[in-house]
């Protein structure tokens, strides 16, 4: 579970906090953004936050890997569209979500079904509690829902990042042209007017084009497994 904070408000004592008038701000702010109401629903504690631009809203949450995909999609109401995701590993498999919502269409949804199958459990290997030299583990999947997104990650053994973790990403940018068979079999049936609402599911059609491209590597001790490498890969849609 993530343990949330809330925020810090300019206070010239602490006697002077205003319980009451901060759980109405917050009621205000969840009022204003129904996605919040139903990934609660689903997921417990969401934090909401807003943004410097006010059209923005900030949600935090804790997801089931396998439910990424399930979670944008729902996140689809009333007009709001995610504008940028940062999934991070927590457990096996669990994530921390850091979701930025408005209402204001884009192409995110085109995006949810990459995203799902990159954060399912078994799809990438997500670092576990203690860092060892068997992968290059993957710690956050970041995206804006631009032309790209970012794999961040550890490694003891750098070579691992081209040889073993690279390839698994292409890996399943192929694979996606032949996943889901059952749930798009009746695909001359699909309602293309339901696309992009959280009663369907979204569908992908461009996947992960070619290899990631490996944007920089930053090297680092510790004093358990001696020199590990901190890195990020950016990969196109």
């Amino acid at each position: 579970m993530i343990l949330f904070t809330l925020p810090a408000f300019a206070q010239e004592a602490e006697d002077e906090f205003d319980e009451e008038e901060f759980n109405e701000e917050i009621s205000e702010t969840n009022v204003k953004c129904s996605v919040a109401n139903i990934l609660k629903k689903l997921y417990g504690n969401v934090m909401v936050e807003e943004d410097r631009n006010p059209s923005f809203i900030n949600l935090t949450l804790s997801v089931p890997r396998s439910e990424i995909e399930t979670m944008l999609n729902m996140s689809l109401t009333d007009g709001w569209y995610p504008q940028s995701l940062v999934i991070q590993g927590m457990s096996t498999d669990i994530a921390a979500v850091y979701l930025k919502v408005a209402q204001k269409q884009n192409d995110s949804p085109k995006r949810f079904r990459v995203l799902g199958k990159l954060s399912a459990p078994g799809a990438l290997p997500w670092k576990p509690s203690f860092l060892d030299s068997n992968e290059a583990y993957v710690t956050t999947i970041e995206t804006d829902f631009g032309e790209d997104f970012l794999v961040k990650g550890e490694t003891i053994k750098s070579n691992l990042i081209f040889t073993k973790l690279s390839p698994r990403i292409s890996k399943i940018g192929a694979d996606l042209e032949n996943l889901d068979s059952e749930r798009f079999a009746s695909k001359k049936n699909f309602d293309s007017s339901k696309l992009f609402t959280r009663e369907t599911y979204s569908d992908n059609e461009t996947g992960i084009n070619g290899q990631p491209f490996f944007e920089r590597g930053t090297y680092k001790e510790n004093p358990r497994i001696g020199r590990y490498m901190i890195f990020t890969l950016r990969c196109k849609w």
